[in-house]
């Protein structure tokens, strides 16, 4: 047998234990009918949607109560965390192997890429404190949201205001020296609504580096605001903006190819606005959307030990315009119809500026520009068989135009409780402005990063299939996909020449591969229980340049676990979550001296065992506790950066009438 099949079959048999728990009558039902936006770029029941979505709520969120939305992804199939130390240090995610810039994050229906950091989002500075909502979709979906979007798309949705005017304030302290303040207002009615948060985070931190024992700090303040106008029943208007300022202490590489104890920093300014109009027409039949966003990153590096000094600024501004005709049909089989069509327009700067030394000169100014069509349309039979086709085609001023597509079949079994759905996609990623411009002197100890203007696109191909199965009046719910994907021109952003000790970003020669299966359990085993599972198998692989073969990709398990109980008092004061995600085996590059030349390293498998609680003392009292790592087990995400080990954390949130 296989050994990755032996995770499925133990997955299955503890299901088939859980199903007879399930069997006595219980009284209470969990399975809720989401309506998904992401996945179709207008409303959709989540079982329609085509495409392996899942949804974070914001019950999801308090049960946990965690600092940072990166470790409730941990849990979702298909996703891999990569964090570079501790509490504000760079954090990546991978969806089914792809890289960490190949996944779209909207926060606000605003695209929160960051084009200074290689179009990554850095998941290090995102707290929960203000999330409503998060819709995750895996998979390619460039074919409604372009480039970005080549593995899947994040959207987080804040929270809007509601109800007559009321206020919260929540305060944290734990281990690490951290302690943490929010706090919100916000008020709504039928023609308005608005809210306004604060939070501001700070800690300690710990040593991010295997040498020494200077902790590296940390502090993140944020606001976030949405308001929204129904100015007439048909027509709304919201405006959101968000801004964070941040700063978090570094270690740098003085020669021995890990980090060591150095005095680096980096001062972060994160700022994002958006507004909307919304406009129903003919009986809601004829929707229309029109928005502006603007944002902007501002990240200034300083590590004089290792020489680093320097600050990259960069800005995105688009227009974009939504339509959408929609309706029904009786003749022959009942069908409901939804045509939609989007254009957007985006402009991307790039400013980098440090010293000028005798490697080059890194102060420059680049600008990006590309116009997206994009068209979707969804037909529903006799509310059982849903087909969707959607198509892109991106006009740059860079790169060669550039044409993406999906297509979806989902088809309903209600006498059984199935739902079974395969799609089939093209994705592509431009080359980012560092990959092809970029300039990071890289000292006396490193090779210096010089860009490639010459790379091309990466473009992908990839297909999915999936069963969803309800059983025992929806109280068990049940998950399996399978996908298989194939990325050609993949950018390898730091191949070193040890002749002129210099590193350039290039286009791999051939395919590279990845297949998964992604499995997933939630059950109510009673009225105040329930228990959530997952599992993902994953091969990815890239070609490897030495060989002509391939080699694994570097930060992906091969197999990774999560785990959760939850339990509710009757009354529902009180509630307490244990949670546990196990991340398999994989490999990493390491740059040892005295080549610098990429050789590959295994990182340890880990297992995180955490437990969460909260109990209300009254309306506006909510006490609050967790702890994480609770084993205390030692493991690293990115070879050479050390992660917290055990530590808790108490708070209290005050809460006025809502």
């Amino acid at each position: 047998m296989r050994p990755f099949l032996s995770f499925p079959l133990v997955f299955a048999a503890s299901c088939g234990l859980l199903s007879q728990a399930l069997a006595e009558d219980l009284s209470a039902t969990r399975h809720r009918e989401e309506v998904l936006v992401t996945a179709t770029r207008t409303p959709t029941a989540l079982r329609n949607a085509g495409a392996s979505a899942t949804v974070i709520t914001r019950e999801d969120i308090e049960r946990r109560n965690p600092v940072f939305l990166s470790d409730l992804l941990r849990e979702v199939p298909g996703f891999t965390i990569g964090r570079a130390g501790g509490a504000g240090k760079f954090t990546q995610l991978r969806v089914r192997g792809a890289e960490a810039n190949h996944v779209l994050v909207l926060i606000d229906g605003i695209e929160a890429n960051d084009v200074t950091r290689s179009d990554e989002f850095d998941f290090a500075h995102l707290s929960t404190d203000d999330i409503e909502r998060v819709e995750i979709v895996r998979g390619p979906q460039s074919a409604l949201w372009g480039s970005d979007a080549l593995a899947g798309v994040v959207n987080i949705i804040t929270r809007r205001g509601s109800g007559k005017p009321h206020a919260n304030a929540t305060i944290e302290y734990g281990s690490f020296g951290s302690n943490r303040v929010s706090g919100a207002v916000g008020a709504g009615t039928e023609t308005w609504d608005g809210n306004l948060a604060l939070s501001y985070l700070d800690s300690g931190g710990i040593d991010i580096s295997e040498r020494g024992d200077e902790d590296d700090g940390y502090r993140n303040g944020t606001l976030n605001t949405r308001l929204g106008w129904q100015a007439l029943p048909q027509l709304r208007f919201e405006l959101t903006g968000r801004l964070s300022d941040i700063r978090t202490a570094t270690d740098g590489d003085v020669g021995l190819g890990v980090p060591s104890d150095t005095a680096g920093e980096t001062d972060i300014l994160q700022a994002y606005a958006q507004g909307r109009a919304k406009l129903s027409t003919f009986d809601g039949h004829w929707l229309h959307e029109l928005s502006g966003a603007w944002s902007k990153m501002d990240n200034e590096d300083r590590d004089l030990e290792v020489f680093l000094e320097g600050r990259v600024v960069g800005h995105k501004h688009s227009i974009d315009y939504q339509t959408t005709l929609q309706g029904e049909t009786t003749t022959l089989v009942p069908a409901s119809h939804a045509l939609t069509f989007a254009l957007d327009y985006e402009q991307q700067r790039f400013h980098q500026r440090g010293p000028v030394t005798l490697f080059g000169n890194p102060n420059q100014d680049r600008d990006f520009q590309v116009i997206g069509y994009a068209g979707e349309y969804r037909v529903t039979l006799a509310e059982r068989t849903t087909l969707g086709a959607s198509g892109r085609w991106d006009d740059s001023n860079e790169f060669a135009d550039v044409g993406t597509y999906r297509l979806s079949l989902v088809q309903e079994i209600p006498r059984w409780g199935t739902t079974l759905s395969a799609a089939y996609a093209t994705g592509q990623k431009s080359p980012t402005f560092f990959d092809r411009y970029g300039f990071s002197f890289g000292g006396p100890f490193s090779p210096t990063f010089i860009g490639n203007a010459a790379l091309k696109p990466e473009t992908s191909r990839g297909w999915e299939v999936g069963v969803s199965q309800v059983l025992f009046d929806e109280r068990l719910v049940l998950g399996a996909t399978y996908f298989n994907e194939r990325l050609k021109d993949e950018i390898n952003g730091f191949v070193v020449d040890p002749v002129s000790f210099t590193a350039t970003a290039v286009n791999l020669a051939g395919r590279s591969r990845r297949d998964g299966v992604e499995l997933s359990a939630d059950a109510a085993l009673s009225a105040q229980l329930e228990l959530r599972a997952s599992y993902t198998w994953l091969d990815a692989t890239q070609p490897d340049r030495v060989t002509g073969g391939e080699i694994d990709e570097i930060r992906r398990p091969r197999h990774q676990v999560s785990a959760s109980l939850d339990w509710t008092s009757a009354d529902e004061r009180g509630s307490l979550d244990l949670h546990l995600t196990h991340t398999g085996e994989r490999e990493d590059d390491s740059f040892l001296p005295p080549f610098f030349a990429p050789a590959r390293v295994t990182l340890d498998p880990y297992t995180l065992v955490g437990v969460a609680g909260r109990y209300r003392v009254n309306p506006q009292i909510l006490l609050f506790a967790r702890i994480e790592n609770l084993f205390d087990d030692d493991y690293q995400d990115v070879f050479g950066f050390e992660t917290e080990g055990l530590g808790a954390w108490l708070g209290v949130r005050f809460e006025t009438p809502h």
